[in-house]
């Protein structure tokens, strides 16, 4: 039987490094009416042997023993797949998933490792659900490390191998095992273990035995009649056998001409017999006090079989099976002495020996086995389709059109239902902030490389390379750059030829006035044609300077014009989403694939830009037979926005218009839009309403204000706006003001842009540039921390139909920092000036009137000032705990059931958007260390002192 394959499948073809075995890369199909997959460890060929002992024993049965096999040491297995394919191709793991979904009843998994690689999870725990979900019995069965926790073991056994190990290796183990035992004690199904000491961690296993083929074992090779006794030591795992312990004992022995010792690693399993056959004593391990495969493959051959076993597992052993285990007990402390008694005492030994292979046909050759685990395949299954491990938490993504860190809402979500207990993944696109992934807390985040299929591909390439002129001014400062330097290039030419001809010492090349005419013409030639280039780029160019010609100072991306080109565009072919955005199709090539791994219960869609996306997820996932709620958050009226180009607009309402109703809830940004929304779109129910609010500032926070910031006395008046700056903003408005306002200061909490340079620029025309003040960002934690130094909060929005619906960010961050507002005409914010007694409100885009309006407030602003202060209700409104209430409304309508960490205090309160990730779990081990150097510390103390 060749390596990795079996003769009853030999009709496949050989494995490659990157391809399954089959043609189709999958396992063939069985006919019986019970179909059984063992996988994916089979570790000694112990999955390939229970398969088959099983597959006698229940005859209309039939299965598959499957493993991903490294190359070395593999053991024959019916279906093996390359360790790589098993670890990273998504396209095998969800052929696989399908397969085995549709053509097995049946599944054991081994040590609980992954059956579908790491396509749901690292651990059979994330695999579980989905197929107990499609029907499938499930059964679990430990070999031995995956269940071994070293920190009870190091209680039970004196010889454990893990104070020896690096400590990073054992905290790995243990959390490992530890997750491991959780699965197995919480598991309502059949539960099975391969060596009786691993009931000891899993009390609620059955002991499948491992199985042994004794036939190609036996020996009919006397024992201890070798001139020198042969002891052989072939460990699997060195550290954990104890070999080196033993190593200098029987090394020892045998320098002193009293054994042959060999030492075996590294052979291929199937010339292990030959191995056994040639031995008289089989050391098998010295420090798991328990034995496996290696054990019982030497009483098969008949050999004396040595190693520590502990007395527990024997009775153990004899309890199960009426008989005593024959091997000879043994620790480090004791194998020199065992070894030289069975030496002195061959009859004893020889008695030891022949007991062996009739105790291996009885236990292990397969029918107990298939015994213990008959009831698996005969009985019908008691687990519930919807069991799930506890710690397998509801997934929530949340996706959105950038790159997350910068985008405080969505981290305010994230963070919010993260607290929930459930499970949340941040989906976006690499961006400056972040590129790859990354963990903020306890949420997952990422921003996988989007590669550009159809944006560069088909008639959109054709079409770049045949027009004759640049569309952006990206292509024309690359073409120029190349020009510049071709140009740069035949200057130092000219200018090396000058410099030559100035050398006082000699020089190869020939000076400027002996250049060839050929070589003068050459370059004359040159020349000219860098000035014809030059003259074709500035004409390729003219579209582009055109447009940046057009878009003046004066320009606020807003208007009746703007109006028009948008109405045309929505019903224009040229205005669909498909056309205008075909880098969402990139998008969706590499993210779809993501969502479909993830398998969330809820996808989150901020903004527009992903909403089809998160709409084609969950149309694939209801053909899988799985359900996929979105939640679909409209952080802007999409016909409104400004500055943007209509046809990107109309794009964007394009993209909306087709998938929000593909939306389960709605949740939108202030009341007048979520009315807008409902209108435009016919909704049955209308969108609930989720205000931009700030967090809770941490209590250890520890800000700069702003007026330490920009060094100002308490005594001056200092106007604050926070946020984005373009010209719809109005931010003009009140520069323009500050000449009628003499000692009133304007911060400007934003990043530099073109906007805010012009800004600064206006404020030195008009003689207030020493008090107008860029400011910079702050955490968005902290924002009103930072701003509540300042005098009055302005929101200062010219007319546009977003504008006119906005409860912005800034508006509710001056009411947690407790400023007065002054804000425009804009009817969704200036009805709550005027209703709560905020401040004032001025018409927007007039000068005077913004005066008239700083005066009053700057007049009443210590009134204004308490009256926020001391309204607990108007503060916590415009919170984000409040807002979190609604959240968490939505949430547990969609999913019908929210865990109860959601209904906890302090549930709906965020303190940090970027926590630090989280430390790994205390494990016992790292406790067990830690006791262990403070008993070694105490024993040196007291060492000292009794000298």
């Amino acid at each position: 039987m060749a390596r990795g394959t079996d003769k009853r499948r030999d009709d496949r073809p050989e494995l490659e490094d990157d391809a399954p075995a089959t043609r189709d890369g999958l396992p063939p199909r069985l006919d019986a009416p019970v179909r059984l997959l063992v996988g994916p460890a089979n570790f000694a060929g112990q999955g390939t042997r229970w398969a088959r002992a099983l597959e006698e024993r229940v005859p209309t049965m039939k299965a598959t023993s499957y493993a991903f096999l490294k190359g070395v040491l593999d053991y024959p297995v019916d279906y093996g797949i390359p360790a790589g394919t098993y670890r990273r191709s998504r396209r095998w793991q969800q052929k696989f998933l399908t397969h085995v979904l549709q053509n097995y009843t049946h599944v054991l998994v081994e040590a609980s490792r992954p059956i579908f690689g790491t396509w749901h999870g690292q651990d059979a725990s994330f695999d579980i659900p989905p197929m107990l979900a499609k029907g499938l019995k499930v059964g679990l069965i430990a070999h031995g490390s995956d269940v071994r926790i070293p920190s009870r073991h190091v209680e039970t056994e004196p010889w454990s191998p893990f104070p020896d190990l690096e400590d990073e290796t054992v905290e790995l183990l243990e959390r490992n095992s530890t997750r491991a035992v959780e699965l197995f004690t919480s598991y309502p199904g059949a539960v099975y273990v391969s060596t009786p000491d691993l009931l000891d961690y899993v009390p609620n296993a059955v002991w499948c035995p491992v199985v042994v083929d004794v036939a190609t074992w036996r020996s009919d090779a006397p024992v201890l009649e070798h001139e020198k006794p042969v002891v052989a030591h072939a460990p699997s795992k060195s550290a954990m056998k104890g070999s080196e312990l033993i190593d200098p004992i029987m090394e020892s022995l045998a320098e002193r001409g009293l054994i042959t010792y060999r030492r075996v690693e590294g052979v291929d399993p199937a010339d292990m017999p030959a191995v056994y056959r040639d031995a008289d004593i089989v050391l098998d391990q010295f420090r798991v006090g328990s034995y496996g495969v290696a054990a019982c493959e030497a009483m098969a051959a008949g050999r004396v079989v040595v190693g520590h076993i502990a007395q527990h597992v024997r009775d153990r052993v004899l309890a199960d099976t009426g008989l005593e285990l024959p091997i000879v007990e043994a620790t480090p402390d004791t194998i020199e002495q065992v070894v030289l008694d069975l030496i002195s005492h061959p009859d004893r030994a020889r008695e030891v020996a022949g007991n062996g292979p009739a105790f291996v046909e009885e236990v292990h050759d397969g029918r107990r086995s298939a015994e213990s685990l008959a009831s698996f395949v005969e009985r019908p299954g008691t687990v519930p389709g919807e069991w799930k491990p506890s710690w397998i938490r509801p997934k929530v993504v949340m996706m959105a059109g950038n790159d997350i860190i910068p985008d405080a809402r969505v981290l305010k979500y994230a963070q919010t239902v993260a607290n929930w207990d459930l499970d949340v993944t941040c989906i976006g696109i690499p961006g400056r902030r972040l590129k790859g992934a990354r963990e903020l807390g306890r949420v997952h985040v990422l921003c996988p490389p989007i590669q550009s299929k159809v944006l560069v591909t088909g008639w959109r390439k054709r079409l770049a390379n045949l027009r004759p002129w640049f569309t952006t001014e990206a292509e024309y400062t690359l073409a120029y750059g190349r020009w510049q330097y071709a140009s740069r290039e035949l200057r130092g030419d000219r200018g090396r030829d000058r410099r030559d001809s100035e050398r006082a010492d000699g020089v190869e090349a020939a000076p400027a006035g002996r250049r060839s005419t050929r070589d003068r013409l050459l370059r004359a030639a040159r020349w000219r044609s860098l000035r014809l280039h030059r003259a074709v780029l500035d004409a390729r160019a003219y579209p582009v300077r055109r447009a940046k010609r057009k878009s003046r100072p004066t320009d606020l991306g807003i208007g009746k014009r703007r109006e028009r080109l948008l109405r045309l565009y929505r019903y224009l072919p040229s205005g669909r989403w498909r056309r205008v955005m075909p880098e969402v199709v990139d998008q969706e090539l590499t993210l779809g694939p993501l969502l479909d791994r993830i398998q969330p219960e809820v996808i989150h869609v901020h903004d527009v830009f992903m909403l089809g996306i998160a709409a084609r997820a969950a149309h694939r996932a209801a053909l899988d037979d799985r359900t996929i709620k979105i939640i679909y958050d409209a952080h802007e009226y999409i016909p409104g926005v400004p500055v943007v180009a209509p046809r990107r607009v109309a794009a964007y309402s394009d993209l909306e218009r087709e998938f929000i109703h593909d939306a389960d809830r709605v949740i939108t940004v202030s009341e007048p839009l979520a009315g807008w929304l409902q209108r435009d779109h016919k909704m049955a129910r209308r969108p609930d309403v989720v205000l931009n609010a700030p967090v809770e500032p941490p209590e250890d926070a520890q800000v700069k204000g702003l007026r330490q910031h920009l060094k100002l006395p308490d005594d001056v008046p200092l106007l604050v706006y926070g946020g984005g700056v373009n010209r719809a903003r109005g931010v003009g408005t009140a520069v323009e003001a500050l000449p009628q306002l003499p000692g009133v200061h304007l911060a400007v909490v934003a990043r530099a842009n073109p906007v805010t340079a012009e800004l600064q620029a206006r404020a030195v025309e008009l003689g207030v540039g020493d008090r107008v003040h860029l400011a910079p960002f702050v955490d968005a934690e902290v924002v009103p921390l930072y701003l509540r130094s300042a005098t009055i909060g302005l929101s200062p929005l010219l007319h546009a139909p977003n504008h006119d619906i906005a409860v912005t960010n800034k508006f509710c961050e001056y009411i947690a920092a407790g400023l007065p507002i002054i804000t425009s005409d804009t009817p969704a914010q200036a009805d709550l000036v005027r209703e709560l007694d905020l401040g004032a409100v001025h018409t927007a885009g007039d000068v005077d009137d913004f005066v008239r309006a700083v005066r009053t407030v700057l007049a009443d602003r210590d009134r204004i000032a308490k009256r926020i202060a001391d309204d607990p209700q108007l503060r916590h409104r415009f919170s984000w705990a409040a807002q979190a209430e609604v959240i968490r409304a939505v949430y547990a309508e969609v999913m019908e059931k929210l865990p109860d960490a959601a209904w906890e205090p302090g549930a709906t309160v965020v303190n940090r958007l970027i926590p630090d990730p989280p430390e790994p779990p205390e494990t016992k081990w790292r406790a067990f260390k830690e006791a262990a150097r403070v008993a070694e510390r105490d024993h040196q103390e007291q060492e000292k002192k009794q000298r």
